[in-house]
């Protein structure tokens, strides 16, 4: 988006071709061309050479173009500038009747355009502005020819949002009638005039004067007229006057070729309504209210409602100190960046929210779950950051708030691939198990808890997490609901921790292919192999249901039974079978290898491993042929897996496989060390996915920081 226009591949060729066609054009020749080509033409009816020479000059900066040099024709007849008024070296004082009725002067001729620019240069704080688009401007003289100020008028920026709530309108209403609104660009009694009350008659006459000269030059009227008063300076009590009425204030944005930059000097908005009617018209419809000064009023006190939570949310931003995993080994210039780094990457989400508080609270959660809160649960988040008071809307920013959550999903997704996107991709399933007492959590019951190594009362979620050279990230999740939370005496819970009615009971298996399905259907990540511990891996159902395209690698239990292929073994071993321990006693059938796994923190992680061709069934038929690998830790504990890889899969590939199996547990030890995984206290079914969404999303933002401060000390 450049100058408010959406620039896309098709316009940049269209750009190149002008340039191809026209060598000979400078650039300003070449802007009004672009406006022609384009059709794209202000309100007024003239063409928006401005915002064209702008976006030619960004793709030239982008590389994109290559623009004609920047000349200034020293041929250009200099006109000479008027003669600016003086300070007279005493001020001209008096009673207001005596310089009234005041006579206005129409900047129309270029010593008049250029008098008011020289003025404003010389005795206003902000200088003559570059006016784009339709504008006004006058020069202002009392009674006895004496000229007492330059009052200048254009039309209304597009984005001011106490405005746009106050009237409440769409993108296409909005597009249909902001013409009708004028912005006071800039007010200046000259310094040497000191007559009471002049600032508020010049004011109120000024806007008489407007409507009356505004529909003749751009065959509209005026129905609201707004203005920007820096607090610091000016107390508005001109604007008071002359019945202005402030409604809020400005986030402290200014637009730059480039566009929106933030400058932090909110100002406050005073407007005047001329069309009370505004609203009704702009919606058709006669319920609407009209704009009373009660009803500005009743804006500007909620606009200071929001300025007020927006000044402490920025008090709270400023004050949040990271806790980064050791292997994060930043400078202090560059933790001090860190806050601004957040910032940015939460923006990245804004679209998942419809309104600023939600997007604000996403950030405050973000930092406290990247905090050096000990728990990271929401009350201890809210409690550290925001205080006691923020610890309900947290609540209910997890709880009730709406979230695009699919949209999330998907932009999560994205962004994990392009920085971890690789043709060795691996794809690994897992359970993670959470005690929990009580029975009032979600999908607590008792089952068997890997966190506790036994039976007990917990929750269960079923995670995809995607490794490659590059890294590794947690990219989904789902809760699992024990068959007896489909009894009929579960439905008061049911309806406590907002279930969706359409729930079904699904076993971890279905629930992983599921998960599987969607990511895999995005074909937003490289690679062609699948790992699984042995509760999927003992399920073939689950197996036969993956993609017939991808390999999979699968734990299996020690007693999983097999027949093996290869010869040379007894005829009792081939046709009865045995199970996947059996075989380690089966003389000269292993062929044990020492292979490095990974390299660890402290040195090479290497294992022993072997592999022999074995069938799933004593028919011992093509399609239930598998590799069988055996692999020997350091802990001599000897792990099985079936793969349906090809028969001519190299031992080397089969043992990188195993090694990605390793980046899941990796991802549940670092979440629920650094990032509270498994901290939280939620009891809703959409609470705890939402948590462990913003969970993968603050593993996903130390994964961008770790590579951008890397690539930073790269020599």
């Amino acid at each position: 988006m450049i100058r408010g226009r959406r620039i896309t591949a098709t316009d940049v060729k269209a750009v190149q071709e002008l340039l191809a066609e026209k060598p000979g054009l400078g650039r300003w020749r070449l802007a009004l061309e672009l406006c022609q080509r384009w059709q794209w033409q202000a309100s007024n009816g003239e063409w928006k050479s401005r915002s064209a020479f702008a976006i030619l000059v960004e793709l030239g900066r982008r590389g994109w173009i290559e623009l004609p040099a920047s000349v200034r024709s020293a041929a250009i007849k200099r006109v000479p500038r008027p003669k600016v008024q003086r300070w007279p070296g005493e001020a001209i004082e008096g009673p207001l009747n005596l310089h009234r009725p005041v006579r206005w002067e129409l900047a129309r001729t270029f010593e008049q355009r250029q008098q008011w620019r020289q003025l404003l240069d010389n005795y206003h704080y902000l200088g003559a502005p570059a006016l784009v688009g339709a504008n006004l401007k006058y020069l202002v003289y009392g009674r006895g020819g004496q000229l007492l100020g330059v009052l200048g008028w254009q039309s209304a920026v597009a984005h001011l949002g106490c405005r746009d709530r106050a009237l409440d309108w769409s993108a296409a209403q909005q597009a249909r009638h902001l013409d009708r609104l004028v912005n006071n660009v800039r007010f200046l009694i000259l310094p040497w005039i000191e007559v009471p009350h002049l600032a508020s008659v010049i004011l109120s006459e000024g806007l008489e004067q407007l409507r009356r000269d505004w529909p003749q030059r751009y065959g509209v009227p005026i129905w609201w007229a707004e203005s920007f008063v820096d607090p610091k300076r000016f107390e508005g009590s001109s604007y008071q006057a002359a019945n202005w009425q402030a409604i809020g204030w400005t986030r402290g944005f200014a637009k730059r070729p480039e566009g929106f930059v933030h400058h932090g000097q909110t100002k406050e908005v005073y407007v005047y309504v001329i069309e009370p009617r505004l609203r009704r018209i702009i919606h058709e419809d006669e319920r609407q209210p009209l704009l009373t000064r009660a009803f500005l009023l009743a804006q500007r006190l909620r606009e200071q409602k929001q300025l007020t939570k927006r000044t402490r949310m920025k008090q709270i931003l400023e004050s949040w100190k990271p806790k980064l995993p050791p292997k994060c080994e930043l400078s202090v210039e560059d933790v001090q960046t860190v806050g601004q780094e957040l910032s940015q990457f939460t923006a990245l989400f804004d679209p998942a929210f419809g309104r600023r508080e939600p997007r604000q609270l996403f950030e405050l959660h973000m930092q406290g779950l990247l905090s050096e809160a000990e728990r990271k649960n929401m009350e201890a988040i809210a409690l550290r950051l925001g205080g006691p008071d923020r610890v309900r809307n947290l609540q209910r920013f997890m709880t009730e708030y709406e979230w695009n959550e699919t949209w999330m999903g998907q932009r999560h997704w994205e962004l994990v691939a392009e920085i971890l996107n690789d043709e060795q991709g691996v794809w690994s399933v897992d359970g993670s198990d959470f005690p929990k007492k009580g029975e009032a959590s979600v999908g607590v019951a008792p089952q068997y808890c890997g966190a506790l190594g036994k039976t007990a009362n917990c929750q269960s979620g079923v995670f995809i997490c995607y490794s490659s050279p590059k890294g590794h990230a947690l990219l989904d999740s789902r809760l699992y609901l024990p068959k007896c939370w489909f009894e009929p005496e579960f439905e008061d819970r049911w309806l406590e921790c907002r279930i969706p009615e359409k729930t079904t009971f699904k076993t971890k298996p279905e629930i992983a292919a599921e998960l599987l399905k969607a990511l895999l259907g995005k074909k937003l990540f490289g690679g062609k192999w699948i790992t699984c511990d042995c509760s999927f891996g003992n399920n073939e159902a689950f197996l036969n249901d993956l993609p017939r395209d991808f390999y999979y690698l699968a734990e299996i239990a020690c007693t999983r039974k097999v027949w093996v292929k290869e010869t040379g073994i007894s005829e009792k071993l081939k046709t009865e079978g045995c199970t996947v321990e059996q075989l380690l006693k089966v003389k000269h059938l292993l062929n044990w290898q020492t292979h490095k796994i990974s390299e660890g923190e402290k040195g090479p992680i290497v294992a022993a491993f072997a592999r022999v061709r074995v069938y799933l069934s004593a028919e011992r038929t093509p399609e239930s042929e598998r590799w069988l690998l055996l692999r020997n830790d350091a802990n001599f504990k000897i792990k099985y897996a079936l793969s349906n890889a090809p028969e001519e899969t190299s031992m080397k590939e089969l043992v990188r496989v195993s090694g990605a199996r390793w980046p899941i547990e990796r991802c549940f030890q670092e979440n629920k060390s650094e990032l509270g995984l498994d901290h939280y206290e939620h009891r809703s079914w959409t609470a705890w996915h939402r948590h462990m969404r913003l969970v993968c999303l603050a593993q996903l933002f130390l994964l961008r920081l770790q590579i951008k401060f890397k690539k930073k000390r790269r020599p």
